[in-house]
């Protein structure tokens, strides 16, 4: 399945933060823990899975991001806002309006006081509280608080399970702007070293995926 995958994102704009998503699906199974970035024994969350695309895809590191989802819309980081699905409620969100590699916001009225709402969902002002990549064929990849760990989940059963948190998504597509403090350190997750075979191997210095739980929080944003 990861292999269609990949053969699908291949043929990516390689301006968009999504033809660097290889570099998400090797978080497939990291432990999750709110606002991890896999320093010493840390999971990752969310914003850190896409994160962690968005630097492969840039060549920028991870530190050069800023942390509040509106101040990455605003400056398109992550691609522009996609036109009549910026924001979208999930009961009009089709699929078909979806491309591989479009980074999605998961919107909902919960106000987040860190920062303004991300833009109003049928007059109403909303929030981004969950982040995640598409992949096609209705699955994304995201660090879920749901499930424990970075996982491909089905986007609209996804939606559906949840609707207590998420109205609908905010979608943004690339080509990506590159930050403007463009800072060079370790990657989230290292380019994987190619044998002879053609195979792909973890580099020896890959960071260790074992975390200790922290308590749940009631509230997170882009979580």
């Amino acid at each position: 399945m990861l292999t269609l995958v990949l053969l699908t994102l291949g043929q990516l704009d390689a301006g968009s933060v999504g033809s660097g998503v290889e570099a998400s699906l090797e978080l497939l199974g990291t432990p999750y823990e709110w606002g991890g970035r896999l320093r010493r024994k840390e999971g990752i969350d969310c914003y850190g899975v896409v994160l962690a695309a968005a630097e492969r895809a840039s060549g920028c590191g991870w530190r050069s991001y800023p942390v509040k989802p509106t101040e990455i819309v605003a400056k398109q980081l992550w691609g522009a806002p996609v036109e009549g699905l910026s924001p979208i409620s999930t009961k009009a969100l089709t699929l078909e309006s979806l491309q591989a590699g479009d980074v999605l916001m998961l919107i909902g009225p919960a106000e987040n006081p860190a920062e303004p709402a991300v833009g109003l969902l049928d007059g109403t002002p909303v929030w981004v509280w969950h982040v995640g990549l598409y992949l096609g064929d209705g699955r994304y990849v995201v660090g879920d608080h749901h499930a424990g760990k970075t996982v491909i989940e089905p986007l609209l059963p996804y939606l559906e399970a949840h609707r207590d948190e998420y109205a609908g998504v905010f979608v943004t597509r690339g080509p990506a702007k590159k930050p403007a403090n463009c800072r060079r350190h370790p990657p989230l997750a290292p380019a994987r070293i190619r044998t002879r075979a053609g195979a792909a191997a973890e580099p020896a210095s890959s960071p260790r995926r074992t975390v200790r739980r922290r308590g749940a929080r009631t509230r997170r944003s882009a979580a």
